[in-house]
C-alpha cells in the first residue's frame, strides 16, 4: 500500500497543470483553482511574482513534492511555468477578505496604517466613507489585543467588504463595511 502511494506521489511531481488565478488575494490564501474543474488549492504557487490583483489568469504550474515536506508548511505545492491567459476583472460585485492573517506561530493584523493610509500588505484599502475608516481604525486598535491573547486572536473574525478599487484598481480595494465578530 505505502509503496502504490509512493508511486502516485512521483508520478504527480513534476506534472505540469493548468489553474485559474483570481482577480483577488486573501490573508488566508491566494485564491487560485485546478482546471478544469475549478478546485480551490489548499497550497500556494511559487514564483508568480508578475500577478497584478484585479485580473484573473489562467497558468501553467508544475507540481512539487518535496522528498521531505517541511515540518511547518504543504506537503505539495506549485511552481508557476508560464501565462496562458490574462484578462482584467470588470465585475463589480463585492467580495470578502479577512483582515487578519495566522501562522502556526501567531495570529496578526493584516491591516497596517501609513502616513494616514490604510495597507492591506502592499494593497491600498480605501475607506467608502468615515464609518469605515473609523472601522479599519477600530480593527486597528486591536493589535494590541492580538499581541496579549491570542486565544481571543484565533477566534475572533475580522472581514472586510470590498471591491476593486475604482480609482486605483490595480493597486487597491474600497472597503464597503467591516465586521469585528
Amino acid at each position: 500500500m505505502i509503496l502504490s502511494f509512493g508511486c502516485k506521489k512521483d508520478s504527480e511531481n513534476g506534472q505540469v497543470i493548468e489553474l485559474f488565478v483570481d482577480h483577488y488575494a486573501d490573508s488566508g490564501g491566494q485564491m487560485i483553482y485546478t482546471l478544469p474543474k475549478k478546485t480551490l488549492i489548499t497550497t500556494y504557487l511559487e514564483g508568480f511574482d508578475e500577478r497584478e490583483l484585479g485580473n484573473t489568469y489562467k497558468v501553467k504550474a508544475e507540481v512539487y513534492i518535496p522528498e521531505v515536506p517541511p515540518q511547518d508548511g504543504p506537503s505539495r505545492w506549485y511552481k508557476f511555468v508560464k501565462v496562458i491567459s490574462k484578462a482584467v476583472y470588470t465585475g463589480t460585485e463585492s467580495f470578502n477578505i479577512s483582515l487578519k492573517t495566522s501562522s502556526i506561530f501567531s495570529t496578526t493584523i493584516a491591516v497596517r496604517l501609513e502616513n494616514q493610509i490604510f495597507y492591506y500588505g502592499s494593497y491600498i484599502l480605501r475607506p467608502e466613507n468615515d464609518a469605515v475608516k473609523k472601522q479599519l481604525e477600530d480593527v486597528l486598535a486591536l493589535r494590541s489585543k492580538f499581541q496579549t491573547d491570542s486565544q481571543y486572536a484565533a477566534q475572533v473574525l475580522i472581514d472586510a467588504t470590498v471591491i476593486h478599487d475604482p480609482n486605483n484598481r490595480s493597486n487597491g480595494y474600497l472597503v464597503k463595511l467591516v465586521k469585528i465578530q
